[in-house]
């Protein structure tokens, strides 16, 4: 996310949001309809104006304020809304100033050996658990999501585990948004029919994703496990576990997200560091 690209967007956020005259080209009618839905369903869950230092935990990748289009086909259109979804949920719920929404993408962006390095001997130390991780998805075919804010907030597929319930969210008619306006609430884990036992069968991974400071592990449809250390908007980094040396990341191309890569590193032949932009 360039900071300039995200200032302007921020500073025009609020015609785009209330006039649909300037809905931007990856947004329909429809899918806008979709997309005011999610927000209003977000205000009402978390307090207004809050403080804007909460906004990175809850933007980060795959949390509950990291909107994905999941029914978008086009690269360009899902890595633009992404940096559209972080300027509109930092004005429609935090007010932050767009200053601090542009220094963001800074705390998560590496382009110095130094910071490489200890990102790679971050991973290296993750990879003792690798086997685990594999085997955990393998055995668990129907959970390809896994993400942790603590060890009581959490999300497993589109189900968002918190002290006071689950929230589990079907994707948005037209654009696939989740989270969307589409919810159900639960009071506990055994009235959860989407996935089974989700909870108690990621618990082991969980616990490997707090220990080594993880926030989020995804199964992609290549069969890639990407490990997601940290990341805001379409700005992340991590590592991809593959079976196949042949399938990796590539400089410069858009990862499952759309999100073109902009460094990668390859430890071994199936474990390549990413930072994404």
């Amino acid at each position: 996310m360039r900071a300039t690209y995200l200032f302007l967007l921020c500073s025009l956020l609020v015609p785009i949001v209330v006039c649909a005259n300037n809905l931007p080209n990856f947004l329909t009618a429809d899918s806008d309809k979709e997309y005011r839905a999610t927000i209003n369903h977000l205000r009402g869950l978390l307090p207004k104006n809050g403080i804007a230092e909460i906004l990175p935990g809850l933007a980060s990748p795959y949390g509950l304020l990291d909107v994905h289009p999941t029914k978008f086909t086009s690269a360009e259109d899902k890595n633009d809304f992404a940096n559209f979804n972080l300027g509109v949920m930092s004005n429609a719920i935090f007010k932050a100033d767009p200053n601090f929404v542009t220094s963001l993408p800074n705390r998560v962006l590496c382009n110095e050996k130094s910071c490489r390095n200890q990102r790679v001997k971050a991973i290296n130390k993750l990879l003792i658990q690798q086997d685990v991780i594999r085997v955990f998805f393998k055995d668990n075919v129907d959970i390809t999501i896994v993400q942790q804010s603590d060890d009581n907030v959490f999300r497993v597929n589109n189900a968002f585990f918190t002290p006071a319930g689950i929230i589990q969210y079907q994707p948005s008619a037209v654009a696939g948004f989740v989270p969307s306006g589409d919810a159900t609430f639960f009071k506990n884990v055994t009235n959860i029919e989407a996935c089974n036992m989700c909870s108690t069968r990621s618990a082991r991974v969980r616990d490997i994703m707090a220990k080594y400071h993880v926030a989020a592990m995804v199964k992609e449809s290549d069969g890639v496990i990407n490990i997601i250390f940290e990341g805001i908007s379409n700005n992340h980094w991590g590592v991809k576990l593959s079976d196949n040396s042949d399938v990796k990341p590539v400089k410069g191309q858009p990862n499952a997200l759309g999100y073109p890569y902009d460094d990668v590193i390859a430890i071994t032949p199936t474990v390549i560091y990413y930072q994404s932009n």
